[in-house]
């Protein structure tokens, strides 16, 4: 008797639970302004990746960046199909690059001090974004060794760029409102 009326209560609940749909999202996300951010984000990456210097020594940068690969699917054909392993992707990236860029991370030290202003910037941006993302924003920053720290402005200045170019074009495919189709040619 009583499996029998969980079984019930099961059936009714799974009944309503399809009458309303499948899960959804509380909020979808904008990828119109996250395309406006991104494109923000390459700009302030870019200015910055020109005038931050080299440093004068050269050393050897081993820790594994975050960035975007290949097995990340962000070809606009992955992307047609399955955005989330990009997006997961992206997110990753941008809580680095705000832990890196944030007002008491690897700028606020002397070696880069002179382009603290312009980091903090570029943090306040890649916040933003996380928050279009749904995504919460990382509030503790990543610091470095003081002897370490010329060779990372330059090298981290670098990564961004290259990662700010490749999130505006994922977010400039997302947002189009219809998405282009996409022919694969054998070569």
């Amino acid at each position: 008797m009583c499996s029998s009326l969980l079984l019930m209560f099961c059936v009714a609940f799974s009944a309503l639970s399809s009458a309303r749909g499948a899960p959804t999202r509380s909020a979808e996300v904008n990828f119109s302004k996250c395309r406006a951010l991104s494109i923000k984000l390459n700009e302030m990456a870019r200015d910055l990746y020109n005038t931050v210097e080299s440093p004068n020594i050269s050393s050897i940068i081993d820790d594994p960046p975050v960035s975007i690969r290949p097995i990340d699917t962000c070809d606009p054909l992955s992307l047609q199909s399955n955005k989330e392993t990009c997006q997961s992707r992206i997110v990753l990236a941008l809580k680095n690059y705000t832990r890196i860029f944030h007002k008491n991370g690897v700028f606020k030290n002397s070696a880069c001090s002179k382009w603290r202003e312009r980091a903090n910037e570029i943090a306040d941006v890649t916040g933003d974004l996380l928050r279009m993302l749904k995504e919460p924003v990382v509030d503790h920053p990543l610091t470095a060794v003081n002897w370490y720290d010329n060779a990372l402005c330059r090298d981290s200045v670098e990564r961004l760029y290259s990662f700010s170019i490749i999130s505006a074009r994922v977010f400039s495919f997302l947002a189009s409102t219809e998405a282009p189709k996409v022919e694969m040619k054998q070569c």
